[in-house]
């Protein structure tokens, strides 16, 4: 093996201190990206913190919505029934409307003939 010479170069003085400022204000960024990792961290675990108090606080008022409509008195009617009413409630704001409409028409005839 060959030895190598080592090369050694020699700074000036205003060389050496731009060297050391920008190495020292490297070190500040990454101090301050450190920092912000650090909070980013603290925050996603007071996001999770949160999330599981809210799925909790759901899951309760799902519970508590259940139990409340259990309490409720529900007639059950057969499908045929509740179709059939939906027909004549249907039916009768038909009927309704057309006696709308004749009532109308007479008037204008009434005040046509006047």
């Amino acid at each position: 093996m060959a030895i190598e010479n080592p090369v050694y170069l020699r700074l000036g003085n205003a060389e050496a201190r731009k060297s050391k400022k920008e190495i020292l204000s490297t070190e500040i960024s990454f101090l301050n990206v450190i920092k912000i990792i650090k909070r980013y961290k603290e925050l996603r675990e007071e996001e999770f913190i949160l999330r599981m108090q809210m799925y909790k606080l759901i899951k309760e008022t799902n519970l508590a919505i259940r139990k409340t409509r259990s309490s409720f008195p529900f007639i059950k009617l057969p499908e045929k029934q509740k179709i059939e009413e939906l027909k004549v409630k249907e039916k009768k704001k038909e009927d309704r409307d057309l006696e709308f409409q004749l009532k109308e028409i007479q008037e204008k005839l009434m005040r046509m003939s006047s």
